[in-house]
């Protein structure tokens, strides 16, 4: 027994001593009594500070000096010593251990009523996102084209739809030779004009009276994107570029309701 304590690591003892106090007391249980300047070497507790250290352990009933010369100092009972610390700490941890059943139940409660609150109106986790930036707009709009299993429909402003067409076009031509429905709705004139007479070639474009400062994309009448996007100043991140996008098929039936219908 002796020989496993010498291996103790005091510093992991946690009997609310602190560093010094634990390895003078273990020392001393080891040792049975001991001098100061003996135990000092014994423990690592620096000369200067044993004395304080010992005096600290006798308030605690920890320690206490026997009668005589030289001055020897002994360990009391451990059982003893740290019978009222051991009671107060297991009133600690149980009390700790309620509060934890008891935060777990209110999170559980609160999840379930979260779950039935967001099933009523339709609503799954994570459901809608908003991007301030304009690289990450672009991108997550490569990343809803690329999904499309179905349809693909886009409505915007004559501006958008002259950048959709040169951003996408690549991405445009894959989704059609792959059988993916593209349907697109912007307002068409002299700017625009030869575009959409390129892109009728391969997908349908309507001439619609679109004036919202906005561009709409719905993929598989599931995921939906609306976006404003500064094409002059693309490095700004603030409600120049702004996208908001959600996969709720709910939502995006909603939305498409308040568009031109282009079929």
């Amino acid at each position: 027994m002796k020989s496993e304590m010498e291996h103790l690591d005091t510093k992991k003892l946690h009997l609310g001593l602190s560093k010094y106090e634990t390895r003078a007391y273990v020392s001393l249980v080891m040792e049975g009594t001991c001098e100061a300047r003996k135990l000092s070497m014994k423990c690592g507790v620096p000369r200067t500070k044993i004395y304080f250290t010992l005096n600290k352990l006798k308030e605690r009933g920890l320690v206490y000096e026997l009668p005589g010369e030289p001055r020897r100092f002994a360990a009391t009972s451990p059982i003893g010593a740290f019978d009222q610390y051991l009671s107060h700490l297991r009133e600690e941890v149980s009390s700790k251990v309620i509060s934890l059943v008891r935060s777990r139940e209110l999170v559980s409660f609160l999840e379930q009523e979260y779950a039935e609150t967001r099933s009523i109106i339709g609503l799954k986790k994570e459901e809608v996102w908003i991007v301030l930036d304009h690289s990450e707009i672009v991108k997550k709009i490569r990343e809803l084209l690329s999904q499309a299993k179905r349809d693909v429909t886009l409505i915007t402003t004559e501006e958008d739809f002259i950048f959709f067409y040169k951003t996408f076009e690549k991405t445009l031509d894959d989704l059609v030779k792959a059988g993916v429905s593209v349907r697109i709705g912007t307002k068409v004139n002299s700017r625009n004009k030869y575009l959409a007479q390129e892109l009728r070639y391969m997908c349908k474009v309507k001439d619609v009276d679109f004036c919202l400062p906005i561009l709409y994309l719905c993929v598989d009448d599931q995921a939906s994107l609306l976006a404003k996007l500064s094409h002059n100043n693309p490095s700004v991140k603030d409600e120049e570029n702004l996208a908001v996008f959600w996969n709720n098929a709910g939502l995006s039936c909603l939305l498409s309701s308040l568009f031109p219908r282009l079929s």
